[in-house]
């Protein structure tokens, strides 16, 4: 061990980790110095000790690097994980007083939390507006300030004209936000995405759209979706796919399916047929030939797993061209609303 320098000439390397560790809690306070002793074991207590009577008469310089030394370690284990607004958020409030942290806390967290901002964005606009039609004009405002400016556009992009120069004046007009109000809304805009706001337009809105306009006679279905095209291409098209499932190709006629047979590749056929319910592939292998079906029939009782994901992209291609095909004229398809069809 090293021993004691009274000419001053020990240094900070020269010691172990045990007596550097006496040397901070020797120039700790006694209340300090009193709460570190008290987490170590007796045996750990006996080792400290020993390494204090060591270390007497260390010069000031070597305690001082003792001590940066050590400040420098705990920094770089306590704090570098952290980062400040980590530690503003997170460690700040367990130091104030409770009055003191309800009156700071919400006003800080505003100023620099971006939580609710990248829950948003996480989040498809047009499901956040629809949410944001149900609430009051004035929450609308408040809400969209709170998502920052790169989603409030988008946002209300998914909004009408009246709607966006109403919201454009009632947040031009907000100069404060009192921290209650602002939490209430971004609680309540959280409750509404977590309930009922995922999925809404990509699952339950469109399919359930389709279906509707699937029900609807071609002369009121039409003009809807010309209109609908006329402002989102994508989702007209969307809906058109959804309007007719590969299920509902079992209630065409077999000159339809022949049509179909004639401009589907064969692998497309194979992959959306390996995971087609029974009845829809026999319509399909009814009207092939014996010796293309027997084909057909051998390679999907030996065709290894298939994605489901892979499964309905084929469907859907299939589909695709059984509506381009009835665009033509070429094919009905059962949809439409016209009483022969049903």
């Amino acid at each position: 061990m090293a021993q004691p320098s009274r000419a001053g000439g020990l240094r900070a390397a020269d010691l172990s980790g045990l007596q550097k560790a006496a040397i901070l809690v020797m120039y700790l306070e006694d209340k300090v110095a009193r709460q570190v002793l008290d987490q170590l074991s007796l045996d750990e207590l006996e080792d400290i000790g020993i390494a204090m009577s060591e270390v007497e008469n260390v010069a000031v310089e070597v305690i001082e690097e003792v001590i940066a030394d050590f400040v420098r370690d705990l920094y770089a284990v306590y704090m570098v994980p952290r980062t400040g607004k980590d530690y503003a958020l997170g460690v700040l409030p367990r130091l104030l007083s409770e009055p003191r942290r309800d009156k700071v806390m919400g006003r800080l967290r505003r100023h620099i939390s971006t939580e609710f901002q990248e829950l948003i964005a996480a989040r498809p606009p047009a499901t956040v507006a629809t949410l944001l039609l149900d609430e009051h004009p004035q929450t609308q405002a408040i809400a969209l300030l709170l998502m920052g400016p790169d989603n409030a556009a988008v946002v209300l992009s998914y909004m009408d004209e009246e709607d966006q120069y109403d919201l454009s004046l009632r947040m031009a007009r907000i100069e404060r936000i009192p921290s209650e109000i602002a939490d209430d809304v971004e609680v309540s805009v959280r409750n509404a995405l977590e309930e009922r706001g995922n999925g809404l337009w990509a699952v339950e809105g469109v399919d359930t759209t389709a279906q509707m306009l699937g029900r609807m006679h071609a002369d009121f279905q039409q003009p809807i979706l010309e209109r609908i095209a006329g402002t989102d291409f994508e989702l007209s098209e969307l809906l058109k796919r959804r309007m007719l499932l590969f299920k509902d190709l079992i209630k065409i006629d077999n000159k339809s399916v022949q049509a179909i047979l004639k401009v589907v590749e064969r692998q497309t056929l194979l992959v959306a047929l390996r995971g087609a319910d029974a009845d829809i592939k026999d319509k399909f292998l009814a009207n092939m030939s014996s010796r293309a079906a027997s084909d057909l029939r051998d390679e999907l009782e030996i065709m290894a797993p298939v994605a489901r994901s892979e499964v309905e992209t084929a469907q859907e291609e299939i589909v695709k061209s059984a509506l381009t095909l009835n665009e033509e004229g070429t094919i009905r398809l059962p949809f439409g609303g016209d009483d022969d069809l049903v």
